[in-house]
């Protein structure tokens, strides 16, 4: 299965920033977690099921200060290194736009796991992948 990079542009709201006028790293995180939900819904990837995506690492470093401007969050399925079945790998990048040129802001690397929602153990990608097919047909 194949997943292509997806792209959002967000704009910064002033009661991102900090008391330095930039964004503040915790809502670095929002941004990244906005970006992977529209990922998601991209691919159709319907989530309200019983297998749910969690967490479980996050890695961000941050490059440049986002300031109050628009930004644009990437989000890729890393498929290049498929060693766990009970996990996926993000990556994602904040680019700002500066003079016409865009520049890396921030970059992340993201593990994700899936929980059943109701018994509360580890499923595998697959599982998960099945489970939203399956309640996309439901719709």
């Amino acid at each position: 299965m194949s997943f292509e990079l997806v792209s959002l542009k967000l704009q910064v709201r002033p009661n991102d920033l900090d008391s330095l006028g930039h964004v503040n790293n915790a809502t670095v995180l929002e941004y990244l977690e906005t970006g992977r939900w529209d990922w998601l819904k991209h691919h159709k990837i319907n989530i309200k099921q019983k297998i749910v995506p969690v967490v479980a690492r996050i890695e961000v470093n941050y490059r440049k200060e986002i300031i109050l401007e628009d930004v644009i969050v990437n989000t890729k399925l890393d498929q290049s290194n498929q060693s766990s079945l009970y996990q996926a790998n993000f990556w994602q990048s904040i680019e700002v736009i500066k003079k016409g040129n865009s520049l890396v802001a921030v970059e992340a690397r993201i593990q994700v796991v899936f929980i059943d929602s109701t018994e509360r153990t580890l499923r595998t990608l697959q599982e998960f992948l099945e489970g939203a097919s399956n309640s996309n047909n439901r719709t």
